[in-house]
C-alpha cells in the first residue's frame, strides 16, 4: 500500500511559528511542507499543489474546493487588534466594519478529497505546536529576543470556535474584499 503525504502549504510569517514548528515536529504527521507569502499560498491550494493550506480567510470564498478542517486559525479579539494591525493580513483593516467580533484572519482549509488521517494528523500538530510556543521561538528569526517574542505571540487567538465562524461568514457575507499582501511579516 502507498502511502500518500500531505503537501501543506503554510505562509511564513510570525503568527504561523507554533504551527511551522508543530508540522515539522510532531512524530505522527509526515507532510510536504511549503513555506510562502499569502498569495502563493492561495495559488498552490487553489492549483492542487497543497492539499492542505492556512489560507488567507478573505480568499476562502473564491475557493470553491476548500473546506475548514482544523479547530484552529490565526485569529485574533479585539483587544489584540493594535498587535494585529502592524502584523499578518489585509483583513484587518477590511474587519472595522464589525466591530468587537472576533476574527479569523487565516483558517486552515483542505480540498474534499483530502485523506481524513491526513488532517487528524495536521490537527494533533498544530496543538503540539501551540504547546510548544516558546520552543517554536528559540527555532525561529525571532530568537534573538524569545522573551519578548513568546509574549507577542499572545496577542493571537489560535481556536477557531463557533463565534469566529459566525462573525467569518458574515463578513462573508458582506461582499467587503481584502486582499492579503505578499509579505506579511
Amino acid at each position: 500500500m502507498m502511502v500518500i503525504v500531505p503537501r501543506i502549504a503554510v505562509v511564513s510569517c510570525f503568527s504561523t511559528t507554533p504551527f511551522i514548528y508543530g508540522i515539522q515536529h510532531e512524530d505522527n504527521l509526515r507532510a510536504g511542507l511549503l513555506l510562502s507569502d499569502p498569495a502563493e499560498t492561495i495559488q498552490a491550494f487553489s492549483e492542487h499543489k497543497a492539499d492542505i493550506a492556512l489560507i488567507p480567510a478573505a480568499a476562502m470564498p473564491s475557493l470553491t474546493d476548500a473546506r475548514i478542517v482544523t479547530e484552529y486559525c490565526v485569529g485574533g479579539v479585539p483587544a489584540s487588534k493594535e498587535a494585529l494591525l502592524a502584523s499578518d493580513d489585509a483583513l484587518v483593516g477590511a474587519w472595522k466594519p464589525f466591530g468587537k467580533l472576533p476574527c479569523a484572519f487565516a483558517v486552515w482549509a483542505a480540498h474534499a478529497d483530502t485523506d481524513p488521517d491526513a488532517v487528524e494528523a495536521l490537527q494533533h500538530a498544530l496543538t503540539y505546536g501551540l504547546e510548544h510556543g516558546y520552543e517554536a521561538i528559540l527555532e525561529s528569526a525571532f530568537a534573538a529576543d524569545p522573551g519578548r517574542a513568546y509574549a507577542e505571540l499572545a496577542h493571537f487567538d489560535y481556536i477557531f470556535d463557533n463565534q469566529k465562524d459566525k462573525a467569518l461568514k458574515k463578513f462573508w457575507n458582506s461582499g467587503l474584499k481584502a486582499v492579503p499582501r505578499a509579505n506579511p511579516g
